[in-house]
């Protein structure tokens, strides 16, 4: 919806700035795992061939120039706003280094601050041209990664579509997928929505996200389900 955001010339420009290595081992400490595109690489239907664009800044400016960005006087080719996402001092650095990677490629990043409430307003309004945001995936497409870019999730409601991305032949192809049966099949769409995302890099995938949690060896049936620690421990007990 935000020029030139709306190019994916453009959206591939950031993808090839951000180093995600640099960002799971500095940032995250190794507690995850670079992204490789929009389905997680420790789910039942990621494709390893399909893999968005590399760390390239070479790429990313000659991108740019392609599109006619050329910098002005101060190194500035484009102008872009990015609300923080304002879940912690972490959070706070991925941004500041989202931040000065972009504007090594000549993309000038003014961070916007705002508290949670007001960061899912915002982002539920649409009142943003870039954010940071992470969703679960819940183990298959259907449940957790359709959600983000089919055109009839476009709604202004946090965690759906919001960023507006639209192309039929993803929807078709997520209805097939979620509609099909044989698991061959099923994986064969997914192989397809996913190489076709990665092509219109509609987001900027950057680290799977690992939650370790650290318990008492004495106490049973802490992680069960793939909801983890967001289940309701009412089995947990603590063994003698």
């Amino acid at each position: 919806r935000v020029k030139p955001l709306d190019d994916a010339r453009f959206r591939r420009a950031m993808a090839h700035a951000v180093d995600r290595g640099f960002i799971a081992q500095r940032l995250w400490f190794g507690v995850s795992r670079p992204a490789t595109g929009p389905i997680a690489s420790t789910t039942r239907f990621h494709d390893p061939a399909a893999k968005m664009p590399d760390f390239n800044p070479r790429e990313a400016v000659a991108i740019l120039d392609g599109m006619g960005l050329r910098p002005n006087g101060d190194g500035v080719r484009a102008s872009i706003k990015m609300m923080q996402i304002p879940y912690g001092e972490v959070w706070n650095r991925l941004s500041e280094y989202l931040r000065q990677s972009l504007r090594q490629v000549g993309i000038a990043v003014e961070l916007e601050s705002t508290d949670v409430a007001g960061w899912v307003r915002r982002l539920a309004n649409w009142e943003f041209e870039t954010t940071v945001n992470f969703v679960y995936q819940w183990g298959d497409p259907t449940l957790g990664v359709e959600r983000t870019y089919v055109t009839s999730n476009i709604q202004k409601v946090a965690f759906t579509n919001t960023a507006g991305y639209s192309n039929p032949e993803v929807d078709k192809l997520f209805e097939q997928a979620r509609l099909e049966a044989d698991a061959d099949k099923r994986r064969a769409l997914f192989s397809a929505v996913q190489k076709t995302l990665v092509a219109d890099v509609p987001l900027v995938w950057l680290v799977e996200l690992g939650f370790p949690t650290i318990y008492d060896k004495r106490l049973q049936n802490i992680i069960t389900t793939g909801t983890g620690v967001h289940a309701s421990f009412d089995n947990v007990f603590l063994a003698s």
